[in-house]
């Protein structure tokens, strides 16, 4: 393959390595590369190789220019040693979440833009029409993928970088959270008493939850992360618990709908917007609302097994008759496709991942 010629490495089977895309110092990047292996070896994980992004920095403005990271793309093998795969992701993130807290140092540059078995994320201070022509990846016509998650925007609450572009690692977010500073103050309160069946005594190590020196949009991202990998939950229901839905004075929802809000308030304030949340962890791909309702947000499902979801009209041509549903998402609903993934006996991910095969779920 074109890998094994460039790289000079055969990669192991999908589901059995993690790939990520990093913002380095071009002078420094080999210290922050070699510190990154330690901790990956204390993982139990080993590092395959490392690339260099092929860009082309020709069509991008001077102030994206000149704050340019040096981009290197790592691929980690997972060795095989019996455990079942959804241990191997958490011992992924439990790496992501490690070197975040532990390589960065004054004066270096060090960010993650993703480390994940089923997704990888390109991003930078660009325009929609610069993201294609920037990224070489993205223009080779063996780059597939089964679905997508593409955001543009203007920064009005912080100052744009290269780092706080969207998509994040888990979401993209359009709105703000006007409940942050008392939504984050809570979540650091949990950290004493917070237990997971999953990572057990390795939870401490995934501690700040929220990292520092985040936007609102990237608080909401660690949070959502956390509590799909540490509390194991869904990616949609996740998202509803964050961003919970006026329930208390409605009489006209459904009881089973109310005992679900109601539970999830013990555990968890709402982070108030107004906010449009889309999201995706390689398995769910889909959007929310906040109880406010005050960003636009509509989707179109076909019957050729499409779901595409904007911001406006008109982002995707298709035959009207392909149409099966085109709707606005309202404040009480969760839409998302769900990709059915393949299993074997032991209960770990095959390499089938990439079936076509999809579920769209409407959640009222």
């Amino acid at each position: 393959s074109l890998f094994v010629e460039q790289q000079n490495v055969e990669l192991p089977p999908f589901g059995s390595y993690a790939t990520g895309i990093f913002y380095l110092d071009k002078t420094h990047h080999q210290e922050s590369e070699a510190a990154f292996a330690d901790l990956a070896e204390e993982c139990g994980l080993q590092v395959l190789c490392w690339r260099t992004v092929p860009t082309d920095s020709a069509g991008i403005g001077v102030v994206a220019r000149n704050s340019e990271p040096f981009m290197r793309q790592v691929f980690i093998r997972i060795t095989p040693d019996g455990n079942c795969l959804k241990n191997i992701k958490y011992e992924v993130f439990i790496l992501r979440k490690r070197a975040t807290h532990q390589i960065p140092r004054p004066g270096t540059r060090f960010y993650i833009c993703s480390l994940s078995l089923y997704t990888v994320v390109y991003k930078g201070q660009l325009t929609s029409d610069q993201l294609w022509t920037y990224f070489k990846d993205l223009q080779s016509p063996n780059y597939d993928t089964y679905l997508a998650l593409v955001h543009t925007r203007f920064s009005t609450n912080t100052f744009p970088s290269w780092e706080r572009a969207h998509p994040l690692r888990v979401l993209a977010h359009n709105g703000e959270i006007n409940t942050l500073r008392g939504n984050v103050n809570l979540m650091k309160a949990r950290e004493g008493v917070m237990k997971s069946s999953a990572f057990g005594n390795d939870l401490k190590k995934l501690y700040p939850v929220v990292e520092p020196n985040l936007s609102d949009s990237g608080a909401v991202d660690c949070v959502l992360e956390f509590l799909v990998m540490a509390g194991n939950r869904p990616m949609p229901e996740s998202n509803t618990i964050m961003l919970a839905f006026a329930w208390q004075n409605d009489q006209t929802m459904p009881t089973d709908k109310r005992d679900f809000y109601h539970w999830s308030a013990c555990a968890m304030e709402p982070w108030d917007g107004p906010a449009l949340l889309t999201f995706t962890d390689g398995r769910y791909v889909g959007a929310i609302l906040d109880r406010n309702g005050l960003r636009p947000s509509r989707f179109y499902m076909m019957k050729d097994n499409i779901m595409v979801m904007a911001s406006e009209v008109g982002v995707y041509d298709t035959d009207p008759e392909n149409v099966i549903l085109k709707s606005r998402l309202k404040t009480w609903q969760n839409v998302a496709s769900r990709y059915k993934r393949e299993d074997n006996d032991s209960g770990c991910r095959t390499e089938e991942e990439h079936s076509s095969k999809s579920t769209t779920l409407l959640m009222a």
